[in-house]
């Protein structure tokens, strides 16, 4: 009797499937945390009302995920009635006990990541917790299901959101500035280079994909402390932090002659490095040498190959309610932006916010992993103002 109710329910109302995206990333466990800092306590009714006016006009936030009986039990989007103030939690917390503020959103966040998503209204929810830390006033966190949207559709949806402090009402400009070509009397020549390049770049993809296959069959992971135990069927996650200087990415990004996202990679794998070096301490440093040496790990870099969702055209759909559709899974785990709160804009500082989640069955001390990054931009530094004294 109930399905039969919940069958005529689906046939009124208009439904649409989802992406073969959105149902690989369907489980109650797949969504994205996000952290906002705030110059000043929050505002509850200008932060409701705001969602109201721009959030909840992307069809997304107003559908919930269910299942069509009539199409072989097919997961769909179904439109609902939104109470915006049902997916806005503020909690009830004595402040005045909290001994270690950043500690305890490092914790409250990590509990949020150990929650799994309520599927039975729309897959989103906003946390605010008027709690000074070291770096803001008051902190929202947005709990946001994977199947709604990737990181990069994400932010670009919330930089929608935003406003200009210099003014109000005009969107936030991400456009960068472009270099204007110049006509170049060696066209024959950069035609070779670039026809060199192109060759290059097949070939070492053949030979990528070549060692990946390889890497999948028959070269098999060594075993080490970074691997996780699949007979663990419990997982227990950790979400923390570090914020860096972004004028020091820049510094070994000028001087190596490389690009941001290198630098980026390189201290993630130093630091990565750094950490897997530690597990072997009770060894001595011959036979710790030995091990590192025959240890074999992959690893996945995730890369956006999208170009950013236009801002305006991102406005405008949360403003007319016109269907909007998302893209391929991006993870993002770096970025340079924090975020500020007068009259609720969004503004853009020299900081990078290194986020780490991990799952603590396998490594137990992520602050530790963490502190290896950031200390890995340290010893690069470091390296570049030996290498300038030396010159």
């Amino acid at each position: 009797m109930g399905k039969d109710l919940v069958r005529k329910e689906l046939d009124t109302v208009a439904m649409e499937p989802l992406s073969p995206m959105s149902q690989l990333l369907s489980s109650p466990g797949m969504f994205i945390v996000v952290t906002f800092g705030f110059k000043i306590p929050f505002n509850l009714s200008a932060i409701v009302e705001g969602i109201k006016n721009t959030l909840i006009n992307a069809p997304r936030f107003s559908s919930k995920m269910d299942i069509d009986y009539q199409k072989k039990g097919e997961s769909v989007w179904i439109p609902v009635r939104v109470r915006v103030e049902d997916h806005v939690i503020v909690p009830d917390l004595d402040y005045g006990n909290i001994d270690s503020p950043d500690q305890f959103i490092e914790d409250y966040t990590s509990s949020i990541a150990n929650t799994p998503m309520d599927m039975s209204k729309p897959l989103w929810e906003f946390h605010l917790l008027n709690i000074k830390t070291s770096n803001a006033e008051s902190v929202v966190l947005a709990k946001i299901h994977h199947s709604i949207g990737d990181g990069m559709s994400l932010m670009s949806l919330l930089l929608a959101c935003a406003r200009k402090t210099s003014d109000p009402n005009a969107l936030v400009s991400t456009k960068t500035a472009t270099r204007k070509p110049t006509a170049s009397k060696a066209s024959a020549w950069w035609l070779f280079t670039g026809f060199w390049l192109m060759i290059r770049a097949v070939f070492y993809t053949i030979v990528d994909v070549f060692k990946s296959l390889l890497t999948i069959y028959f070269l098999r992971d060594t075993k080490n402390p970074l691997m996780a135990n699949t007979n663990n069927g419990i997982r227990s996650w950790k979400v923390i932090h570090r914020t860096i200087s972004f004028d020091d990415v820049k510094l070994v990004k000028n001087v190596m002659n490389t690009t941001v996202n290198d630098v980026l990679l390189g201290m993630t794998q130093a630091g990565l490095s750094k950490y897997l070096s530690t597990k072997y301490d009770r060894y001595t440093m011959v036979q710790k040498e030995k091990i590192l040496e025959k240890i074999r790990v992959r690893s996945t870099v995730a890369v956006n190959l999208r170009p950013a969702a236009n801002i305006e055209d991102l406005a405008n759909m949360m403003a007319n309610g016109s269907k909007c559709r998302w893209g391929n899974v991006v993870a993002v785990i770096l970025f340079p932006l924090w975020i500020k709160s007068e009259d609720d804009p969004l503004d853009y500082v020299n900081k990078i916010v290194i986020n780490l989640a991990v799952d603590t069955s396998t490594i137990p001390d992520p602050h530790r992993l963490c502190d290896d990054v950031v200390e890995s931009l340290e010893t690069i530094k470091s390296a570049i103002n030996f290498h300038k004294t030396e010159v």
